[in-house]
């Protein structure tokens, strides 16, 4: 960040929206590539492609048409945020993967690259500034140079039907990329949100932009409220002149080295805390005392090891209310290491059938006595629900992740209703848990840990007795948006 560049944290950000005119006639305007997303998706694509052995022998040529020394100099230039030549080549090169297919074709294409590989770039903290402004009723566009075959899957989770981006050129019914068109970048991306606010009636004198690229500079001296978001070299030294505040969003970058040095420390501590498991069931020690003690000195260990610490906001951790069911949203596969460390007492979890077939976790999961859900057999939940009935009656709590699966985006993801239900046959109280930032230390597909802090807040234990049975879904409902509240603050 250039010196003499006002810096905005989260908190003023979001500050700066609340108390900023509410209605449509105020835009937000949010760049793609760099902005609402880490890295760039034309890479994504690429990257998916080779991922499943589909590399096609046009997209090397695209990547590779120019002179080497020339392919350096837009290496270079792009390094320092100039990157229109860099953009544009790895623009050819995804959209060389696209050549030739229908448009239902290249519809599943950009599902599943957004589910593998975009997804987990999504910024937390940007998509946490768009809810903001849909918040207070802004018209919320996305205008990017990227294609909508790279945009529309993440636009669609967040609501945003409105897109300024460059078309993919399609002749009857197939794709064709010999010539693209103008990518909607620099002037041209102006022009295009000039008259998205003519249409909408938007002022932009009072408007919100945020963007991360040099080629941004014009609809940032567009629109009142420009927002300098993770600026290289180039934009940095403009925002600087400008005095355009720098969005402090998401977290720096750590090292190689410190993320290998975490993720080994996490396996070793997981290793030792296993090891002792075993070694203790094997001696003939009461089960359950032996699960209590390795899951709490284990999680300390993995958490330890790696740099991560957890940090109740409000210093209140659950209370010790008997056995409960405990719920949590769930967006990392930290999440279960950091309950871990939160719950006291006895208690057991419930999880993915497939868990019990993974070698060594399969039979200490088992040994822990857990509950295994096969979500593809949804007969048998009645038989899970009276085996965590009974648990809960014996005086252990439950820990149930009702969302099912590890969430794509940062929101709240459905509730399904079997950890109510249980609940409320059992007569104990449900315990909801935020976890706000786990992503930030492991993403959701992740393989690797970073140090850091991953903040969760305990929310007062729900009272189930009383509860109407065929009222449990409005419950789970409650509860859900307790959490999503609780996020939000």
């Amino acid at each position: 960040m250039t010196t003499g560049t006002p810096a905005l944290a989260m908190r003023e950000l979001l500050a700066d929206i609340d108390n900023s005119p509410p209605g449509p006639a105020t835009g937000a305007y949010f760049d793609f590539d760099g902005t609402l997303i880490r890295g760039h998706s034309s890479m994504a694509f690429c990257v998916n492609r080779l991922r499943h052995a589909e590399w096609p022998a046009e997209a090397w040529h695209a990547l590779t048409s120019a002179p080497p020394h020339r392919i350096a100099a837009d290496l270079w230039r792009a390094r320092s945020g100039v990157e229109t030549c860099a953009a544009a080549r790895l623009a050819a090169a995804a959209a060389a993967c696209w050549h030739g297919r229908t448009e239902d074709e290249l519809g599943m294409l950009s599902e599943r690259v957004y589910r593998e590989e975009i997804a987990p770039k999504i910024d937390r903290d940007m998509w946490a500034l768009v809810r903001a402004h849909q918040a207070k009723g802004h018209s919320v566009c996305v205008a990017t140079a990227a294609s909508s075959a790279q945009v529309a899957p993440l636009a669609h989770a967040l609501g945003v039907s409105e897109l300024l981006c460059t078309p993919v050129p399609v002749v009857d019914g197939r794709v064709v990329t010999d010539t693209l068109p103008t990518m909607c970048s620099g002037a041209d991306k102006l022009a295009a949100v000039r008259a998205h606010a003519r249409r909408h009636g938007i002022a932009l004198s009072d408007s919100y932009a945020y963007c991360d690229g040099y080629e941004d500079i014009p609809l940032l001296q567009a629109v009142g409220r420009p927002r300098v978001v993770r600026a290289r070299a180039a934009l940095a030294a403009e925002a600087g002149r400008q005095g355009w505040p720098s969005a402090l969003v998401g977290r720096p970058r750590d090292s190689v080295l410190d993320k290998l040095r975490a993720t080994a420390g996490a396996a070793g501590a997981a290793t030792v805390s296993l090891a002792g498991a075993l070694a203790a069931a094997g001696a003939g020690c009461e089960p359950r005392a032996v699960v209590s003690r390795a899951v709490r000195l284990g999680s300390a260990l993995i958490l330890r090891a790696a740099g991560v610490e957890v940090a109740v906001r409000g210093g209140h951790r659950p209370a010790p209310v008997g056995p409960a069911v405990y719920v949590a949203n769930h967006t990392s596969p930290l999440d279960a290491v950091v309950l871990a460390r939160l719950i006291d007492g006895d208690w057991c979890a419930v999880v993915k059938r497939e868990l019990g077939d993974v070698p060594v976790l399969g039979s200490c999961l088992r040994f822990a006595d857990t509950l295994f859900v096969d979500r593809s057999r949804p007969l048998q939940s009645v038989d899970l629900l009276d085996r965590a009935v009974e648990r809960l009656s014996s005086g252990r709590s439950v820990l149930v992740l009702p969302e099912g699966t590890r969430a794509l985006t940062p929101d709240v993801g459905p509730f399904r209703s079997g950890a109510f239900h249980m609940a409320a046959r059992a007569g104990v109280p449900v315990v909801p848990i935020a976890i706000h930032n786990a992503t930030d230390v492991m993403a959701r597909s992740g393989l690797t840990l970073r140090p850091g802090t991953i903040e969760v807040t305990v929310l007062p234990p729900v009272d189930t007795r009383g509860w109407d049975p065929a009222k449990i879904r409005t419950e789970a409902d409650r509860v859900r948006q307790s959490l999503v509240e609780a996020l939000r603050a």
